[in-house]
């Protein structure tokens, strides 16, 4: 019996020991669970952002795109935030370009703007890498410019960051400066090829003009007549003129026959008149309606089409000869520029990177993933038991 007692508490002593060991690694792992997830990571963290993190100082403007001779109310409505969002193409487009690689490429040739990135004595992790190919070129770029357009007032707001706060500056003064002449360039080329179209246009509506007056000209001509509308009325009064005759003519050989012969001169002289004339509205009337192709009335209608002809090509070259001096004129003025309404600005301090932020926030992330990862090992540790 005692010696069962003894084994008893034998075992009821290695028990508590593997209790005691069990928590003692409970304790250890999670210690070795935070130093890994939180403590170390974090550690790093303060270590580059309070130590190593090069200042990025930051240059920002306001600017919006007028055209030349528009009426300054335009602008102070806009201002007001009541603009025309339909009237923002240029703004839209300008939006763009300052983050394409043309626009890169202009900064690299006037400013050596990829040594600034790369030679600025930043830290390894924010500089540009010497090897770095043109499209991550372009992705540094983008990282580091940022244009915000508001569609109700037409402004464009841009904010630049730089390793120093005066190439900030001097960075978007030329942003700045390219941007208004590549604004005129664009309409420079946009009114030239008006220009041009319109010129063509000219052209074409003075040949036309030069065929349906040489049409008119071979009509005239072919036909010997100058026009079958005004020959036709004269043919038309002449008829009239000479049925009136007959009609005196007629009652005057009724008279004659009452009181004369029909032998007697007076009354054969009438009658010889009235047979004139007759065969004159004949002839006249055979004249106005015409034979074959030479019918008045189909000359009449191939005249009027001729004529239609040549007046419409009259207003298209009127129309495109004013085109064309408003084209030139247009062509010959600057139309449109930058109206900047907050130049770029000198930073007094460093805006990037926002130490205290990211630090508290990847605190935050860091305790999350401890405490997610906490919760795992416990569950599973629950269900092997």
């Amino acid at each position: 019996m005692r010696r069962y007692k003894r084994g008893g508490g034998g075992l009821s002593e290695g028990a508590g020991s593997v209790t005691v060991a069990k928590n003692l690694f409970i304790k250890v792992d999670r210690s070795a669970s935070l130093l890994i997830l939180v403590i170390i990571p974090f550690t790093l963290l303060l270590l580059y952002y309070g130590l190593m993190a090069s200042n990025r100082y930051t240059s920002q403007t306001i600017f919006t795109i007028k055209e030349s001779g528009s009426s300054s109310n335009s602008l102070d409505i806009g201002l007001l935030g009541i603009g025309n969002p339909s009237g923002l193409e240029d703004e839209r487009i300008m939006k763009e370009y300052l983050v394409s690689g043309d626009m890169l490429a202009f900064l690299d040739k006037e400013l050596n703007h990829r040594a600034h990135y790369q030679e600025s004595g930043a830290d390894l992790f924010s500089t540009l890498s010497a090897g770095a190919t043109w499209e991550e070129y372009l992705v540094y770029y983008q990282d580091h410019i940022s244009v915000h357009f508001e569609e109700l007032s037409g402004l464009l707001f841009v904010e630049v960051q730089a390793f120093e706060r005066a190439y900030a500056k001097r960075l978007l003064e030329a942003i700045l400066q390219h941007a208004e002449s590549v604004v005129n360039e664009i309409i420079h080329h946009l009114t030239m090829a008006q220009y041009e179209f319109v010129e063509q246009q000219l052209v074409k509506a003075q040949d036309s003009l030069k065929v349906s007056k040489q049409n008119l000209l071979e009509f005239q001509n072919k036909y010997q007549i100058f026009s079958p509308e005004q020959q036709g009325q004269s043919l038309t009064a002449i008829m009239d003129v000479l049925e009136g005759e007959l009609s005196q003519e007629k009652a005057k050989l009724k008279q004659l026959l009452g009181f004369q012969k029909s032998s007697s001169p007076q009354v054969i002289a009438s009658q010889e008149r009235i047979r004139a004339l007759t065969e004159q509205i004949t002839d006249e009337k055979q004249r106005l309606i015409g034979e074959g192709d030479e019918e008045l009335n189909d000359l009449m209608v191939e005249y009027t089409n001729l004529q239609l002809d040549l007046e419409f090509t009259k207003d298209a070259y009127a129309s495109a000869l004013a085109a064309l001096g408003q084209s030139r004129a247009e062509v010959s003025k600057k139309m449109k520029h930058l109206v900047v309404v907050s130049k770029p600005s000198l930073a007094e301090e460093a805006k990037y990177p926002d130490r205290v932020y990211i630090l508290v926030t990847a605190l935050i992330v860091l305790l999350m993933l401890f405490g997610i990862a906490r919760m795992a090992i416990t569950t599973i540790r629950e269900h092997q038991d």
